[in-house]
């Protein structure tokens, strides 16, 4: 772990033997994600934490994938940190072949798509129907673009139960941020997961670069479009980064 990093109001544990730190940007990037700058009520205020709450345990779950099945394949986990937008898992030493490095990066997003089909499974649990539960984990986030049918038969049987609306918020909050911000963690941009996984794969990190710049403005522009500014920043930054590696790779190549 970085020194300068410290901080008296930073989180320090260990976790299954790894060093972890949660630096304070990190709730505060979170909040703001979850709406914070909106928020006129103590319901807007509930939102808020469940958000912070939902993803602080999904970005430290996709982080212990990585340093887990890392240490399994033969690297050498120094800590996890969450800091800023993202986490990050620091290695001393990568897994000695290239099959381990890349199980070891798709351990992250697969992980934290685990979580909510776990949270699914809890949910189902309250409903009378564990398996239930799974369906709407990995079918809700599609409710826009599903059949009209399937729409309806998802929301009677939310509506058929009993839930309070506290709960039924955490669970679907939950469940929501585990699936899309996997997938989100799989876009073959630097440096998330799909950027190393495609750059191990193909065995050229150049590609991902130049896929990173063009996927990331793509995106970027169109969260401009829709008004989306938090988004704009986070993508914007991800292009950037991706700039970055494209300079490095070009003069190396060079």
């Amino acid at each position: 772990m970085n020194s300068q990093n410290s901080h008296s109001w930073t989180l320090r544990f260990r976790l299954f033997g790894v060093p972890v730190q949660i630096l304070p940007i990190s709730w505060v990037v979170l909040a703001l994600l979850g709406g914070a700058m909106g928020v006129t009520d103590a319901d807007g205020l509930t939102s808020v934490v469940i958000f912070v709450v939902a993803g602080m345990l999904c970005l430290l779950v996709h982080e212990f994938g990585h340093a887990l099945v890392g240490r399994s394949a033969g690297a050498l986990v120094e800590g996890v940190e969450i800091a800023g937008m993202g986490g990050t898992t620091s290695f001393m030493t990568l897994p000695p072949r290239r099959v381990g490095y890349f199980m070891m990066t798709l351990a992250g997003p697969l992980a934290s798509l685990l979580l909510g089909g776990v949270l699914g499974l809890c949910f189902g649990a309250l409903l009378g129907c564990p398996w239930a539960g799974v369906r709407y984990a990995y079918l809700m986030p599609w409710m826009e673009v599903l059949p009209y049918e399937l729409q309806h038969e998802l929301l009677l049987g939310l509506n058929a139960h009993e839930v309070s609306p506290v709960v039924l918020q955490a669970f679907t909050t939950g469940m929501l941020i585990c699936f899309w911000w996997s997938i989100f963690n799989l876009l073959p941009i630097f440096p998330l997961d799909g950027g190393k996984l495609l750059g191990s794969v193909l065995n050229n990190y150049l590609i991902p670069c130049v896929l990173g710049l063009v996927a990331g403005s793509a995106l970027a522009i169109w969260a401009l479009i829709a008004g989306q500014w938090f988004n704009v920043m986070i993508l914007g930054y991800l292009v950037f980064i991706n700039w970055q590696y494209f300079r490095v790779l070009t003069r190396r190549n060079g």
